[in-house]
Protein backbone atom coordinates (compact mmCIF):
# COMPACT_ATOMS: atom_id res chain seq x y z
CA UNK A 1 0.00 0.00 0.00
CA UNK A 2 2.88 2.23 0.29
CA UNK A 3 4.59 1.57 -2.70
CA UNK A 4 1.36 2.24 -4.02
CA UNK A 5 1.14 5.66 -2.65
CA UNK A 6 4.90 6.44 -3.67
CA UNK A 7 3.83 5.66 -7.52
CA UNK A 8 0.95 8.04 -7.08
CA UNK A 9 3.23 11.20 -5.66
CA UNK A 10 6.06 10.48 -8.33
CA UNK A 11 3.21 10.49 -11.14
CA UNK A 12 1.19 13.76 -9.83
CA UNK A 13 4.62 15.80 -9.84
CA UNK A 14 5.35 14.32 -12.95
CA UNK A 15 1.62 15.52 -14.30
CA UNK A 16 2.46 19.03 -12.24
CA UNK A 17 6.01 19.84 -14.00
CA UNK A 18 4.93 18.74 -16.94
CA UNK A 19 1.42 21.13 -16.62
CA UNK A 20 3.70 23.83 -15.42
CA UNK A 21 6.39 23.67 -18.30
CA UNK A 22 3.47 23.64 -21.35
CA UNK A 23 2.22 26.87 -19.50
CA UNK A 24 5.01 28.72 -19.59
CA UNK A 25 6.03 27.78 -22.99
CA UNK A 26 2.96 28.90 -24.22
CA UNK A 27 2.76 31.81 -26.86
CA UNK A 28 1.63 35.21 -25.31
CA UNK A 29 -1.56 36.44 -26.59
CA UNK A 30 -1.41 39.55 -28.49
CA UNK A 31 -3.20 42.82 -27.63
CA UNK A 32 -4.84 45.50 -28.42
CA UNK A 33 -1.94 47.33 -28.54
CA UNK A 34 0.25 45.66 -30.37
CA UNK A 35 -2.37 44.87 -33.36
CA UNK A 36 -2.64 48.24 -33.36
CA UNK A 37 1.41 49.25 -33.52
CA UNK A 38 2.08 46.52 -36.07
CA UNK A 39 -0.92 48.05 -38.58
CA UNK A 40 0.44 51.40 -38.38
CA UNK A 41 2.55 53.09 -41.13
CA UNK A 42 5.18 55.98 -40.80
CA UNK A 43 3.24 58.97 -42.02
CA UNK A 44 5.08 60.73 -44.92
CA UNK A 45 5.46 64.64 -45.20
CA UNK A 46 2.79 66.71 -45.48
CA UNK A 47 1.15 68.23 -48.65
CA UNK A 48 2.97 71.93 -47.09
CA UNK A 49 6.36 70.13 -46.88
CA UNK A 50 6.24 68.28 -50.46
CA UNK A 51 5.01 71.58 -51.85
CA UNK A 52 8.25 73.51 -49.98
CA UNK A 53 10.52 70.89 -51.00
CA UNK A 54 9.25 71.83 -54.38
CA UNK A 55 9.75 75.23 -54.33
CA UNK A 56 13.45 74.63 -52.85
CA UNK A 57 14.37 72.10 -55.68
CA UNK A 58 13.03 74.72 -58.26
CA UNK A 59 14.89 78.02 -56.58
CA UNK A 60 18.26 76.34 -56.64
CA UNK A 61 17.44 74.70 -60.41
CA UNK A 62 16.83 78.10 -61.49
CA UNK A 63 20.03 79.44 -59.07
CA UNK A 64 22.04 76.60 -61.73
CA UNK A 65 20.90 78.04 -64.63
CA UNK A 66 21.39 81.74 -63.84
CA UNK A 67 25.05 80.52 -63.06
CA UNK A 68 25.49 79.04 -66.20
CA UNK A 69 24.41 81.93 -68.13
CA UNK A 70 26.44 84.06 -66.31
CA UNK A 71 29.56 81.81 -66.51
CA UNK A 72 28.62 81.58 -70.72
CA UNK A 73 28.12 85.24 -71.07
CA UNK A 74 31.27 85.77 -69.19
CA UNK A 75 33.36 83.23 -71.69
CA UNK A 76 32.16 85.31 -74.38
CA UNK A 77 33.25 89.11 -72.92
CA UNK A 78 36.74 87.33 -72.48
CA UNK A 79 36.47 85.60 -76.35
CA UNK A 80 35.49 88.72 -77.60
CA UNK A 81 38.47 91.13 -75.65
CA UNK A 82 41.14 88.61 -76.37
CA UNK A 83 39.98 88.45 -79.92
CA UNK A 84 40.23 92.33 -79.71
CA UNK A 85 43.73 92.47 -78.49
CA UNK A 86 44.73 89.74 -80.94
CA UNK A 87 43.09 91.80 -83.32
CA UNK A 88 45.33 95.35 -82.44
CA UNK A 89 48.29 93.10 -81.72
CA UNK A 90 48.68 91.52 -85.36
CA UNK A 91 47.80 95.49 -86.72
CA UNK A 92 50.97 96.11 -84.87
CA UNK A 93 52.82 93.65 -86.44
CA UNK A 94 51.01 94.33 -90.31
CA UNK A 95 54.61 95.17 -92.06
CA UNK A 96 58.08 96.42 -91.92
CA UNK A 97 59.45 99.22 -94.40
CA UNK A 98 62.20 99.11 -96.96
CA UNK A 99 64.32 101.87 -98.31
CA UNK A 100 64.28 103.06 -102.35
CA UNK A 101 65.20 99.85 -104.51
CA UNK A 102 66.45 98.04 -101.43
CA UNK A 103 65.21 94.49 -100.04
CA UNK A 104 67.81 94.76 -96.83
CA UNK A 105 66.19 94.80 -93.43
CA UNK A 106 66.45 97.83 -91.32
CA UNK A 107 66.86 97.38 -87.50
CA UNK A 108 63.21 98.47 -87.44
CA UNK A 109 62.50 95.78 -89.52
CA UNK A 110 64.16 93.16 -87.32
CA UNK A 111 62.75 94.12 -84.40
CA UNK A 112 59.43 94.08 -86.17
CA UNK A 113 60.01 89.76 -87.15
CA UNK A 114 60.99 89.57 -83.94
CA UNK A 115 58.21 90.40 -82.47
CA UNK A 116 56.22 88.26 -85.26
CA UNK A 117 58.24 85.40 -84.56
CA UNK A 118 56.94 85.49 -81.15
CA UNK A 119 53.57 86.08 -81.90
CA UNK A 120 53.96 82.83 -84.62
CA UNK A 121 55.71 80.61 -81.56
CA UNK A 122 52.71 81.37 -79.43
CA UNK A 123 50.30 80.66 -81.78
CA UNK A 124 51.73 77.36 -83.95
CA UNK A 125 48.38 76.92 -86.01
CA UNK A 126 48.76 80.44 -87.63
CA UNK A 127 50.82 80.53 -91.19
CA UNK A 128 52.19 83.91 -92.56
CA UNK A 129 51.70 84.81 -96.05
CA UNK A 130 54.49 87.87 -96.57
CA UNK A 131 52.98 90.21 -99.67
CA UNK A 132 56.08 92.17 -100.89
CA UNK A 133 55.40 95.93 -102.18
CA UNK A 134 56.75 98.60 -103.74
CA UNK A 135 56.26 102.35 -104.89
CA UNK A 136 55.35 102.87 -108.93
CA UNK A 137 58.85 104.11 -110.06
CA UNK A 138 60.63 101.40 -112.27
CA UNK A 139 58.59 99.24 -114.64
CA UNK A 140 56.31 96.73 -113.34
CA UNK A 141 58.49 93.43 -113.83
CA UNK A 142 61.31 95.45 -112.08
CA UNK A 143 59.27 96.02 -108.79
CA UNK A 144 57.43 92.62 -109.28
CA UNK A 145 61.14 90.70 -108.67
CA UNK A 146 62.26 93.46 -105.70
CA UNK A 147 58.62 92.91 -104.28
CA UNK A 148 59.62 89.12 -104.39
CA UNK A 149 63.02 89.51 -102.43
CA UNK A 150 61.49 91.72 -100.17
CA UNK A 151 59.15 89.28 -98.98
CA UNK A 152 62.29 86.54 -99.37
CA UNK A 153 64.02 88.54 -96.98
CA UNK A 154 61.59 88.62 -94.83
CA UNK A 155 60.81 85.03 -94.69
CA UNK A 156 64.72 84.04 -94.38
CA UNK A 157 64.63 86.03 -91.03
CA UNK A 158 61.86 84.42 -89.75
CA UNK A 159 63.87 81.24 -90.31
CA UNK A 160 66.50 82.16 -88.93
CA UNK A 161 64.53 83.01 -85.79
CA UNK A 162 63.03 79.27 -85.98
CA UNK A 163 60.09 79.84 -87.77
CA UNK A 164 59.61 76.76 -90.35
CA UNK A 165 59.52 77.86 -93.21
CA UNK A 166 56.29 75.70 -94.32
CA UNK A 167 54.23 77.58 -92.14
CA UNK A 168 55.78 81.00 -94.44
CA UNK A 169 54.49 81.82 -98.33
CA UNK A 170 55.52 84.80 -100.23
CA UNK A 171 54.33 86.93 -102.83
CA UNK A 172 55.31 90.03 -104.53
CA UNK A 173 52.34 92.59 -105.82
CA UNK A 174 55.07 95.03 -107.10
CA UNK A 175 53.32 98.55 -107.33
CA UNK A 176 49.88 96.86 -107.97
CA UNK A 177 48.80 97.44 -104.03
CA UNK A 178 49.89 100.75 -102.96
CA UNK A 179 49.18 102.14 -99.65
CA UNK A 180 48.51 105.83 -101.13
CA UNK A 181 49.01 107.31 -104.68
CA UNK A 182 50.77 110.57 -103.86
CA UNK A 183 53.98 111.12 -105.63
CA UNK A 184 55.67 112.04 -102.36
CA UNK A 185 58.45 110.95 -100.65
CA UNK A 186 56.69 110.06 -97.61
CA UNK A 187 54.25 108.00 -99.59
CA UNK A 188 56.53 106.21 -101.96
CA UNK A 189 57.92 105.48 -97.85
CA UNK A 190 54.48 103.67 -97.06
CA UNK A 191 54.36 101.64 -100.95
CA UNK A 192 57.64 100.18 -100.09
CA UNK A 193 56.80 97.83 -97.55
CA UNK A 194 56.16 94.05 -97.04
CA UNK A 195 52.89 93.08 -95.66
CA UNK A 196 51.95 90.12 -93.15
CA UNK A 197 48.93 88.35 -93.69
CA UNK A 198 47.50 85.98 -90.75
CA UNK A 199 45.88 82.85 -90.87
CA UNK A 200 44.89 80.15 -89.23
CA UNK A 201 45.62 76.14 -90.09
Amino acid sequence: MMRYGILLAVLMAFVLAFTLTTGCSAPKKATKEDVTKAGTKPAGPSEEELARQRAEQEARDRALREQALRDQEARERAERDRAAAEASRLKDLSRIYFDFDRAELSAEARETLGKVAQLLKASPGKSLTIEGNCDDRGTNEYNLALGQRRADSAARYLQTLGIERKRIKTISYGEERPLCSEATEACWHKNRNATFVYTEK
